[in-house]
């Protein structure tokens, strides 16, 4: 994903493209799987079944961005539904070690939630 130094309109225009590529390959019984690092930080506290009560940190400006993209497309942030210690939780440390923070994410469909066993 593009990081802070893009626009939020160039960041809308990839959500788009992915959103296209979902609704050519990812209709009805496809179990579609998207993971990487998405550049935001979805917090720590659920909303509406799509993120868990387990993630790392705050929502920052472009979590809202996935959120939106997830309601939209009928998927869950599968990172945030499983209990770890914090250690375990982020994907990306600062130069110097200072901050930790949870940047990657796996997003299933909803529908196949209970075919994930652990994140």
């Amino acid at each position: 994903m593009l990081t802070s130094e893009h626009e939020d309109d160039e960041v809308e225009e990839l959500y788009d493209i992915i959103e296209e590529i979902l609704e050519e390959d990812g209709k009805g019984d496809t179990n579609t799987i998207i993971m990487g690092d998405w550049n935001n930080v979805v917090g720590d506290e659920s909303y509406r079944n799509i993120v868990g009560p387990n993630g790392l940190g705050r929502k920052n400006h472009r979590s809202q961005m996935l959120i939106n993209f997830c309601e939209r497309n009928r998927l869950i942030v599968t990172n945030t539904w499983f209990r770890k210690s914090k250690r375990r939780l982020y994907t990306w440390k600062a130069p110097g070690d200072r901050s930790r923070h949870q940047l990657d994410y796996i997003l299933v469909k909803h529908r196949f939630r209970n075919s994930v066993k652990d994140v």
